[in-house]
């Protein structure tokens, strides 16, 4: 794992420094990785003859990655500004949740350090030019949207089913006659003509 104390420790003018051939770089296997942004520069672009993009406003922004094991490395990402490549400055502002799919956006620059998001990296491996060996780094492949559960599922208009309300106590339900049959009536007493005594 990187000494990170000792790589963010300032020195002054006046202190000795010790011989390096280059920072402590950790090669990660590829992977999604959790990062967070460390540091943003404004820049500019100034196109070479065989360049394929146009003079353009740049940013830099450092991610640091950090593995399941605590292994870390910075990445440091320059965002090309200019129409072609909007697609991917929109991929990480969806990734560290300033921009919404399918949503016009005007990035909050000053918010970005200690913003975090999740990406998937790469190793590429490449030839240094000055010595002529075969080496490896590690390069963003995209930035990945935010996980489900920090996800917001819009509002459905689903309502729930109501129960069907149970019959009240000591209510019963009307009783109908057989077809054909007549509502009998309250019977009277019979009145004179009979005599039952002896």
């Amino acid at each position: 794992m990187n000494n990170t104390v000792d790589e963010m420790a300032a020195f002054g003018w006046d202190d000795e420094i010790e011989y390096s051939e280059g920072g402590n770089y950790t090669l990660l296997p590829e992977g999604e990785y959790p990062f967070i942004v460390t540091n943003f520069e404004r820049s500019s672009y100034t196109p070479k003859p065989d360049s394929k993009a146009p003079a353009c406003n740049m940013a830099i922004i450092s991610v640091k990655v950090t593995a399941p094991n605590g292994d870390e490395t910075t990445l440091k990402e320059q965002f090309l500004m200019y129409g072609k490549m909007k697609w991917k400055l929109s991929q990480f502002f969806v990734s560290i949740g300033q921009q919404k799919k399918g949503e016009t956006l005007r990035p909050n620059w000053q918010a970005l350090l200690g913003a975090r998001g999740k990406l998937k990296l790469i190793v590429n491996p490449y030839k240094d030019k000055k010595t002529g060996e075969d080496k490896q780094n590690n390069r963003v492949d995209r930035y990945l949207e935010p996980e489900e559960a920090n996800y917001q599922a819009p509002q459905q208009n689903y309502q729930q089913p109501v129960p069907p309300t149970p019959p009240q106590a000591n209510q019963q339900p009307p009783v109908t006659p057989f077809p054909g049959a007549t509502p009998q009536q309250p019977q009277t007493p019979p009145t004179g003509g009979y005599n039952f005594g002896g």
